[in-house]
């Protein structure tokens, strides 16, 4: 790819995150499933994005939680080269949430200061009220987080599944109230609203804007977690 003057055009990288809830509570109503069936659906919809971009090389990456974080896809990938490999949820796994941003912020010290001109997009995908077995509480996980340059920085968006999601925890992780705070309340709403996660997140974080929560586009209906039932328990 060039430009008009028939120069090659550089591709700066952006990072993006997925930050994946696999604890025990995800076993119910299908959720596990769900989240696995909308990550599946959603890279297509990235590379596609990635396409589009000739400015940025979209590299992916996949921290999962539950009693501890775990790297599901470490290093930074190419999109086309992802291939998901299904996650399981932990059988009476807490939601170490703290711990999951403590590992993640410790990433992004790793991120090369002199090629990474985008900041990072960052999705957080749960169902439940962080935990503190670890001894890293969210309050101290989300504050490492931010004081990290690409932390501070990136594009978070967050997303709950089902009606115990917990919206406030998720609302500190966005930290900007224009930014659409999104619940799915069935699995079909978790595909729909992964999709647009996504594309909104990488469309920002490569082409950022003048004003908080810009250019993301309208968000998908019920993105502010309203009171319907819930299939997803």
């Amino acid at each position: 790819m060039s430009d008009r003057l028939g120069g090659a055009l550089a591709r700066k990288p952006l990072h993006f995150i997925f930050v994946l809830d696999v604890s025990g509570s995800m076993l119910r109503g299908g959720r596990i499933q769900a989240l696995n069936n909308a990550i599946t659906e959603v890279l297509p919809h990235l590379r596609d994005e990635a396409r589009a971009n000739p400015h940025a090389e979209l590299l992916v990456r996949v921290l999962a939680f539950a009693n501890e974080a775990k790297w599901v896809i470490e290093d930074p990938t190419p999109v086309d080269r992802v291939h998901w490999q299904r996650l399981e949820a932990v059988p009476r796994g807490f939601t170490e949430l703290g711990s999951a941003l403590q590992t993640l912020a410790g990433a992004l010290d790793d991120l090369d200061e002199s090629h990474s001109a985008f900041p990072p997009a960052i999705i957080l995908v749960s169902d439940g009220r962080p935990t503190q077995s670890t001894g890293v509480s969210f309050a101290e996980g989300l504050q490492t987080l931010l004081n990290n340059k690409w932390g501070a920085t990136a594009v978070r968006l967050a997303l709950g599944v089902g009606r115990d999601a917990d919206m406030h925890s998720l609302r500190r992780f966005i930290g900007d109230e224009d930014v659409p705070l999104l619940r799915a309340d069935n699995p079909e709403q978790l595909v729909e609203y992964i999709v647009w996660a996504s594309k909104a997140a990488s469309k920002v974080a490569s082409r950022p804007v003048v004003g908080p929560g810009s250019g993301m586009g309208a968000p998908p209906p019920n993105a502010i977690g309203d009171p319907i039932w819930s299939t997803l328990g």
